[in-house]
């Protein structure tokens, strides 16, 4: 086998983690992207279309011969006419409809902490500010030993597990024995449980004098008002440029995106219509609210932001509003909406299409099935398109896509998703097997807590940014870690992959001791697209 061509195989082979993330989230844009929630299902009632299957199922419970669990049957049987639709028509258990539900409306009845195991140990990792866990006198580092009645510690209990014990109704409490700086303290910590609310702004913070930058992880019910929240903040600094990160966006509700979006527009300007067979073309404009409508800004995506991002996306390059900068967007142009059975399940069905200002619809084909339609991020990586240096020349990558014409005369072509007006490729120099198998096991963080949390740094968050550096002391002690986990690889992989995994390994300190926004604030230090933006904001 050719270098080159074994070199291929083996980033491919470790890209599939990263797009592992993306097909995952393909599989969940149906449970995320909905215009309206909560709707009653009304039955149909036995007519010449719809009474086959209710009498089918109506025979079978009077007349088999055994007996049959018949709410099994019509999820199969719901489940079974779903693969005939779209892939993101979607029927939802009750779990996954509650967790769904919680997942975007950013809100739960619990305590407040994240952990991570370390060898069977539970370790307080972060809290919510000011949530229950803190006020109760949880610090970070703390060991859990008990719940209750329930030991947590060198028992390996499930993720599942340990959420079902911390969770529970607001206003009912929990006792939790710790163990601190190696010594067990003796009497619990009792904690009552509140409503915990969490941001869907990952981060907003002054990148650079003049220039902010914001990250939105999903679009959930209370984006848009944390998201103005966060400009009228920082225009305390007095920005006149923006950098909107919506890369990994897999979506979430279509009038979070919409309200949004309008804070880049003045009034009128139309954002985005919905049209569908049983629905009438809906157009959606701007009002005269917005907060941002005159600065400069750039909006980052890439193969995994989807539906709601594309939206956002796709008015600010139509309407010429900014520079779009990344990769190609995932193609999820589908709009669901959610009905309620009754039982705690739904079902998620599109109902519409959505179309960009100048009438694209992103929606990549989907006619060959699911199992081609998620792997189709993976196929982008394996063609080339996610890595290639020249894309920023062309106007598109598919020959055969629709053309449509933006507000410059420009022509765009495309065969799904929003295609950036400046192309950033992915750098896979550090995607080696060693790195896909070291982030499959999770062992960089299992190292960064088991080893180097001990001791904080003595400087601010600036300091650590730009003076912290992994010494060459430490990743020799990563790499004898890895080998005693049975992680096989050669020298060749590990120096190829050193600084992608001691950049993991600074920005999982830096969230450690200087909360979650310093995560990106350290990521972004080094970034390709964030550098491409401020340069761009700069010219």
């Amino acid at each position: 086998m050719q270098n080159s061509t074994r070199k291929n195989l083996l980033f491919a082979l470790a890209y599939a983690v990263v797009l592992a993330i993306g097909i995952l989230l393909g599989q969940n844009y149906a449970d995320e992207n909905q215009t309206v929630g909560n709707n009653s299902f009304i039955p149909l009632g036995l007519t010449d279309k719809t009474g086959k299957v209710q009498k089918t199922l109506q025979l079978i419970q009077e007349r088999y011969v055994e007996k049959v669990v018949l709410d099994t049957l019509q999820d199969a049987a719901i489940m079974e006419m779903l693969t005939r639709l779209d892939p993101h028509s979607s029927y939802l258990a009750p779990r996954q409809a509650r967790a769904v539900a919680e997942n975007l409306s950013g809100s739960f009845d619990g305590i407040g902490i994240e952990y991570f195991s370390v060898n069977d140990t539970l370790i307080v990792t972060g809290m919510v500010s000011g949530g229950p866990a803190e006020e109760a006198g949880i610090l970070r580092g703390d060991k859990l030993i008990w719940v209750n009645d329930s030991l947590i510690a060198g028992v390996n209990r499930s993720r599942q597990e340990i959420s079902d014990l911390v969770r529970g109704k607001r206003g009912t409490s929990l006792n939790v024995w710790i163990s601190r700086e190696g010594k067990e303290i003796e009497s619990p910590i009792q904690i009552k449980r509140d409503k915990i609310h969490i941001s869907t702004i990952d981060a907003a913070y002054m990148i650079r004098p003049l220039t902010a930058y914001i990250k939105i992880k999903r679009f959930g019910e209370h984006t848009s008002e944390e998201f103005e929240a966060a400009l009228e903040g920082l225009k305390l600094n007095g920005f006149d440029k923006l950098i909107l990160d919506l890369r990994d966006n897999g979506g979430g509700y279509f009038y979070s995106a919409l309200a949004v979006a309008d804070q880049f527009f003045p009034a009128d300007n139309l954002l985005v219509y919905t049209d569908g067979a049983n629905e009438e073309r809906t157009d959606y404009y701007s009002t005269a609210n917005g907060v941002y409508e005159d600065g400069e800004l750039v909006v980052l995506i890439n193969e995994n932001s989807a539906s709601s991002s594309e939206i956002v996306a796709g008015a600010v390059q139509d309407l010429q509003r900014g520079t779009v900068i990344g990769r190609r967007s995932y193609g999820k142009g589908l709009v669901q909406e959610q009905f309620d059975f009754g039982d705690g399940s739904a079902l998620n069905l599109t109902v519409a299409k959505y179309y960009t200002p100048s009438g694209r619809s992103i929606q990549k084909p989907y006619r060959e099935g699911k199992v081609n339609y998620f792997n189709e991020l993976h196929q982008r990586f394996l063609s080339g398109e996610l890595t290639s240096q020249s894309i920023q020349q062309t106007d598109s990558i598919s020959p055969d896509g629709d053309v449509y014409e933006n507000g410059s005369g420009k022509l765009i072509t495309v065969s799904g998703g929003i295609m950036p007006d400046i192309y950033v490729p992915l750098d896979t120099t550090g995607l080696t097997p060693f790195y896909h198998t070291v982030q499959e096991r999770d062992l960089i963080r299992n190292f960064i807590y088991h080893r180097l949390i001990d001791t904080p740094p003595s400087f601010a968050i600036e300091n650590f940014i730009e003076d912290y550096d992994i010494s060459n002391a430490v990743y020799r002690e990563f790499i004898q870690f890895a080998r005693k986990e049975d992680v096989s690889f050669s020298i060749t992989e590990s120096n190829l992959s050193r600084d992608i995994i001691e950049g993991d390994m600074k920005a999982i300190l830096g969230k450690y001791f200087f909360g979650n926004e310093a995560w990106f604030k350290v990521r972004n230090h080094q970034d390709p697209n964030i550098l491409r933006s401020l340069q761009v904001l700069n010219d």
